[in-house]
């Protein structure tokens, strides 16, 4: 009976210690991302407003580092403009696009589950602020893919869009206090594209003798405002 009631001891004093190490919370924000290549055969163009929303974790080192991750979802996208042209842009649904002449574009609406892991730096609290700087990975996964074609609007193009996706992530901010362990997070993190996002076939030069697959990658700068409990 005693080692009974030293265990369920043991399990309490764990589980606050495990809390006062654990901090979480939701958060919502606008995003801009944009795409970019090194390829002359595609001109990526413009930049698309897009949000985010999700919950975050930090796991808590010790006093002024943290393990932060969580989950988000993101909605970013981009236009990649076809110098010579494009093959075989296949949608879900109807008809493949044999051939796209040279000058034509796909405007990108992109939806992408992402669970991002990295490490937290803070300060102790200045008044009722502490602030900090992060930076890791960010894996993500495609969960819807649109497309704009001239005057064909919001077409699904799954097989155009890698569905696995990554980037690094680096950023900071800050955290209000309220009372307790409530706060208010601020919070700017630019990603940088790692892998390749577009699968699209394109015409390598002008008299369409010859198609390659040049690497496109997708980055984004987002803000995160929530609360932290």
């Amino acid at each position: 009976m005693k080692k009974f009631i030293v265990c369920i001891l043991a399990l309490i004093l764990a589980g606050n210690i495990f809390a006062q190490k654990v901090s979480g919370g939701l958060f919502i924000g606008p995003t801009m991302s944009w795409m970019s290549t090194d390829s002359k055969t595609i001109n990526t163009e413009g930049m698309k407003f897009g949000y985010n929303f999700g919950a975050l974790i930090d796991i808590n080192l010790i006093d002024n580092f943290a393990i932060s991750s969580g989950i988000q979802f993101n909605n970013m996208g981009g236009t990649v403009n076809f110098v010579n042209g494009a093959i075989n842009v296949t949608p879900d649904e109807g008809l493949p696009y044999d051939t796209l002449p040279a000058g034509s574009s796909i405007k990108y609406n992109l939806n992408y589950l992402a669970i991002p892991v990295g490490f937290k730096g803070k300060t102790n609290e200045i008044g009722y602020l502490t602030y900090f700087l992060k930076a890791g990975v960010t894996p993500l996964i495609n969960i819807k893919a649109l497309g704009t074609i001239g005057a064909d609007e919001n077409i699904l193009l799954s097989d155009e869009i890698s569905l696995f996706n990554a980037g690094w992530h680096i950023g900071g901010g800050a955290e209000y206090s309220l009372s307790g362990n409530t706060r208010i997070l601020f919070e700017i993190i630019y990603t940088g594209g790692l892998l390749d996002v577009d699968n699209t076939e394109v015409f390598s030069v002008a008299d369409q003798s010859s198609t390659s697959k040049p690497k496109v990658a997708l980055s984004d700068i987002h803000l995160k405002v929530g609360i932290l409990f």
